[in-house]
């Protein structure tokens, strides 16, 4: 565990499914986490990942990778970017913050290689208890994207007999003696991707930026902030510096929120599909504020600055997703 005051995070079994779950008795008023991640080759595994520095804020995630391809030959391969998925029963019933207001990109992604933007194709499913209901929908005119369909309000557009067959196939749900107030109840899996050619004997670098979907709850004056740390394995020292800035900023009443929790996913083990592990993996944490606490049970991360965190690995292959909490005094917007 780590705060503003302890210069190492401590390794401890992590609690991956915390992320999808409120941490303290507010969970009507808990905002949805949605973990994303890196760049995954579809074709090809004959290229190396050399390094991966990868910076981490609630703002912004920002990855560099420099692929390098040590054969006598040229590599074609489609590299994907799976955009986190997201379910029509989460969008229309849980609070959400989706950074960007477009319904496909909606973290805002971009990509260039050797510093020169890419043009990406998208591919936008719908599954259903893991079934493809992608054509189905759109034979209903309908989008795969849960997010235009909500948007969009197309499904108060759709006829009696439409709605009566959606609802029969459980794609929709409705309110009862409602024509209008229909939700989606299908995940929307979007992926950008794009052809990319390693030259033989070459290093390639390749970045992607992305605003994470960020999600928590809030401490109140009358909380410890145990069960909001436990998950990211805070232990004694984080429940001190949670009370030492409650000290430092009292609240009128203990009603009153002291801390913003600000949790953050991030989907790693997908460097195990390129060639080997990677070479050198640099991680970062940018925090808004040197009083802003960090957990992880991420093992190896240490406080380099007021408002950074950082570890370095050589040889590595990631066995684990990234999950950090980040307690703030102000609430994301």
């Amino acid at each position: 565990m780590a705060t503003n005051t302890v210069p190492e995070i401590r390794s401890l079994v992590p609690v991956l499914a915390a992320a999808f779950v409120s941490s303290c008795a507010f969970a009507n008023d808990t905002m949805l986490t949605l973990a994303a991640g890196g760049l995954a080759p579809l074709k090809s595994t004959q290229v190396a990942m050399e390094s991966e520095d990868l910076e981490i804020s609630v703002h912004r995630v920002s990855v560099t990778y420099r692929f390098g391809n040590r054969t006598d030959h040229d590599i074609d391969a489609t590299v994907g970017f799976p955009l986190p998925p997201i379910h029509g029963g989460d969008l229309n019933f849980t609070p959400i913050r989706l950074p960007s207001k477009d319904p496909v990109n909606f973290v805002n992604f971009k990509v260039t290689v050797d510093g020169a933007p890419v043009k990406t194709e998208v591919d936008v499913r719908a599954l259903f208890k893991d079934r493809d209901v992608t054509a189905r929908l759109r034979s209903f005119g309908l989008s795969a994207s849960v997010v235009t369909v909500q948007n969009g309000k197309s499904l108060a557009r759709l006829t009696p007999a439409q709605r009566a067959a959606l609802k029969k196939g459980e794609l929709i749900d409705c309110e009862e003696g409602s024509t209008a107030e229909c939700y989606a109840t299908w995940e929307s899996r979007i992926q950008y991707h794009w052809a990319q050619r390693f030259p033989a004997g070459r290093t390639v670098t390749v970045q992607h930026t992305y605003e994470p979907v960020v999600g928590g709850s809030y401490i109140v004056g009358s909380m410890d902030g145990k069960s909001n740390i436990s998950p990211f394995c805070g232990d004694a020292s984080g429940l001190a510096a949670i009370a030492g800035f409650k000290k430092r900023h009292p609240r009128k009443n203990d009603d009153e929120q002291v801390l913003w929790e600000n949790r953050i996913n991030y989907i790693l083990t997908t460097a195990n599909n390129w060639s080997g592990p990677i070479g050198t993996f640099r991680l970062s944490i940018a925090t808004d504020s040197p009083e802003d606490l960090v957990f992880t049970c991420f093992p190896g991360l240490k406080r380099a600055a007021p408002t950074r965190y950082q570890l370095e690995r050589s040889g590595f292959r990631p066995d684990r997703e990234f999950d950090v909490l980040i307690l703030t005094s102000k609430k994301l917007e």
